[in-house]
């Protein structure tokens, strides 16, 4: 992990990703939006949607490569859709894993050079497609999400040059 993994995410930028991502959940009406940040053996929950169906807290840490939806996002740093996981063969004996969430629409996020900071979690307890305008908004707040990553880089290199 090279030194912009370690750093800290501005309290400020914290805050607005919670608004954006309880912003989104209202929009897309889902149990759980999640932001993961990724650690070298596992998974943080670091934001999470603060609607009263959502059973992840921030915090929560779970293992990289026990079978959960965002592992499969990680490992393929692309967008992963499971429209309803019990109708699946490879994902339904992953529900458990998942917080019992059989719907996941999942991206990476990277930071500005382009290590993967982590995930962008959709969830729903029952089955959903998700339409184009779906996965344009989640799209756009993982953009979002990005754009704050370069800011708070950018903000740490002025702070770190005025101390000299």
């Amino acid at each position: 992990m090279n030194a912009i993994e370690n750093q800290h995410i501005n309290s400020n930028i914290v805050s607005k990703w919670q608004a954006k991502i309880d912003l989104l959940e209202d929009l897309l009406k889902v149990s759980a939006i999640l932001i993961m940040k990724l650690h070298p053996h596992e998974l943080e929950v670091f934001v999470s949607s603060a609607n009263e169906n959502n059973p992840y807290l921030i915090g929560d840490r779970g293992e990289l490569s026990i079978g959960s939806y965002c592992d499969s996002v990680v490992a393929s740093k692309a967008k992963i859709e499971i429209e309803d996981a019990y109708n699946n063969n490879y994902w339904k004996e992953k529900v458990e894993h998942n917080g019992g969430m059989s719907c996941y629409l999942g991206s990476p996020i990277f930071y500005p050079n382009e290590d993967l900071f982590g995930t962008l979690c959709v969830l729903n307890d029952t089955s959903r497609i998700f339409d184009d305008l779906d996965h344009k908004l989640v799209d756009h707040f993982r953009e979002s999400i990005e754009a704050d990553l370069l800011i708070d880089e950018q903000n740490e290199i002025i702070r770190n040059a005025s101390i000299y």
